[in-house]
């Protein structure tokens, strides 16, 4: 198993203690015989020999782990909730040692049969100090496991929103409840502590060992505490000194498409580099390889890059990334690097999870449809506001779902009419295959939204489509929520003057003749026309057609029912989040 593995199981090995022990403290809101009772029933299996193996070689590799997760970073560059918890992580031995070496400790050394009245005397009536300090120590291990649940748990492909708002609950009700039952019950304990025969029945159970017992433990708390001290400035002066060898190493120079350039020390991650030097850049996981937002596309490089390792590739090839992208935590460049960032510095998941191949722009050959209602304005000018988006919206469904059904992406609406693209997810033949059935179930569509609103028409809704292949500009752009999937270039443009066209051929579909030899499908020839397209030199042979539907028998092969727009993008949220 991985280091950041062990560190995973082993915290939650540790996270499920604290949960039992933090229950054990909110019995005492009933009584304290019921925190007694819990109490040795959990120290049956804590305290067998499998028990104490797991709990404190869970403890034990969860410390090396942690420190080493800490040495091996090149940059100490981090987001607040992780300085957060490494500062809760540092700060729980010290809160909890007195509580740990003055119950388990104790118990194995000098033979104290250790209980909860013996902790509520100890911190209740005795020493006022250390039961703070335990309450507190218990609330730090509960944040410091909380914080590292959330950062597992949010990459998961069940975590939603309605997970947040429970975890949030449990996180904050928990340790609540459980203050709350030790506090209840130091305040029961404390007249106790005041009746002679209760306090010399306890003394009688504790087994004290003769002796300064208190002296001799206060002296293995502040031997054990100055051990702590100890390793944490030797792992301090070793993270300084790497950090000044690292300066002395040989330098890489990092050249960001949209960026600066920058030179830093070789060694370090794409992602250390890029936060030492102060450039924004995702990373929803914290640079741990579970997730993909941290991404980049190498564009060029003039020194070998190691190949993706097991756990890269596992991510890469979960969001079908292309053979130049790759995971920028993992990416450790060797000389000089052009690179381009593919999401933007505060992607989230859910934003990441929109992410596609294309999202940063390629080129690539697809098949664009235009399709408009004829005569819509007239119509409109004849109807109430509300009545003119009634029908715009009943068409543009009845629109888009004969669009998505055949696996065409909707780019946009525009209006009454609106523009589609196909083949991004399959090959250029597949994709004009697709617009042609596309353009015959969008007119039965329409032949069936026509008889549906019969009553309501002066006559039936008519449209024309145009359809042309070649290659476009895919990707992501816009700003802010009308940010999108669109595509750029002569194509586009083509599609629309062909949608244009149909309105002077006086027919329903005007097809390029390099959509329909794409698509493998033989119009009639006596409906082949050469036509003039403005912003083209020469003219564009198309095929005027009055019934598409008539195109559909000539498909050699049927179409894949490929998923709808909406099921493609939930099956893309699922995917990126198990991340």
């Amino acid at each position: 198993m991985e280091r950041r593995g062990v560190r995973l199981w082993s915290g939650m090995v540790l996270f499920a203690y604290v949960t039992a022990h933090l229950f054990n403290h909110m019995l005492g809101l009933w009584s304290v015989d019921l925190m007694e009772a819990w109490l040795r029933i959990a120290n049956i299996v804590i305290r067998s020999p499998p028990g104490t193996i797991l709990l404190y070689g869970a403890l034990l590799a969860h410390i090396v782990t942690s420190l080493l997760s800490v040495y091996s970073r090149r940059s100490l560059k981090m987001k607040a909730s992780e300085w957060l918890q490494l500062a809760l992580g540092i700060a729980i031995p010290f809160l909890l040692l007195t509580h740990i070496m003055g119950t388990r400790y104790a118990h194995e050394v000098y033979g104290i049969r250790d209980s909860y009245a013996y902790v509520l005397i100890s911190t209740f009536v005795y020493d006022h100090v250390a039961g703070w300090m335990n309450a507190a120590g218990l609330v730090a291990a509960w944040l410091h496991g909380c914080i590292g649940m959330y950062f597992w748990a949010r990459l998961k492909p069940w975590f939603t929103r309605l997970h947040v708002d429970i975890g949030l609950v449990f996180a904050t009700l928990w340790p609540l409840l459980a203050l709350g039952g030790y506090l209840s019950a130091g305040r029961a304990i404390i007249p106790l502590a005041q009746n002679g025969e209760y306090m010399g029945a306890y003394y009688e159970r504790l087994n004290l060992p003769e002796g300064e017992f208190f002296a001799w433990l206060g002296e293995d708390i502040s031997s054990t505490r100055w051990v702590i001290i100890s390793v944490l400035l030797a792992f301090i002066i070793a993270r300084l000194a790497r950090s000044i060898i690292d300066r002395r190493r040989e330098r890489v120079r990092i050249a960001y498409v949209d960026g600066p350039e920058i030179v830093e020390t070789r060694g370090p991650s794409l992602l250390e580099i890029s936060r030492m030097a102060g450039v924004p850049h995702a990373s929803v996981c914290g640079g741990r390889g579970r997730c993909s937002t941290c991404r980049v596309r190498v564009v060029e490089s003039d020194a070998p890059l190691a190949p993706p390792d097991e756990n890269e590739s596992r991510v890469l090839s979960r969001i079908r990334a292309d053979r130049d992208v790759r995971l920028a935590c993992q990416l450790h460049p060797q000389g000089k690097l052009r690179v381009m960032r593919l999401l933007p510095s505060d992607a989230t998941l859910r934003t990441a999870a929109r992410q596609e191949s294309w999202s940063s722009g390629r080129e690539q050959t697809v098949t664009v449809m235009f399709a408009d209602l004829r005569n819509f304005t007239a119509t409109a000018e004849k109807r109430l506001p509300f009545d003119v988006v009634y029908l715009i919206n009943q068409f543009s469904r009845a629109m888009g779902e004969a669009v998505e059904r055949e696996g065409g992406r909707i780019d946009k609406f525009l209006g009454d009419g609106f523009m589609a693209i196909f083949g991004i997810d399959t090959t250029p033949e597949r994709g004009a295959r697709s617009s042609v059935a596309a353009a015959a179930a969008m007119m039965s569509a329409l032949q069936h939204l026509n008889e549906r609103l019969e009553s309501d028409l002066d006559k039936p809704l008519r449209i024309g489509i145009g359809l042309h292949t070649g290659s476009v500009i895919l990707g992501d752009m816009g700003y802010g929520p009308s940010r999108g999937l669109t595509a750029i270039g002569d194509v586009v443009n083509t599609a629309s003057r062909l949608e244009a066209a149909t309105k002077t051929e006086g027919c329903v579909l005007c097809a390029s003749e390099t959509t329909t030899g794409l698509a493998q499908v033989a119009p009639e020839a006596s409906s082949r026309r050469e036509i003039q397209v403005r912003g083209r030199d020469e003219p564009v042979v198309i095929y005027a057609i009055d019934d598409p539907s008539v195109l559909v028998p000539d498909i050699a092969s049927p179409l894949p029912q490929t998923a709808r727009h909406g099921e493609k993008q939930s099956l893309d949220v699922k995917e990126e989040t198990a991340l």
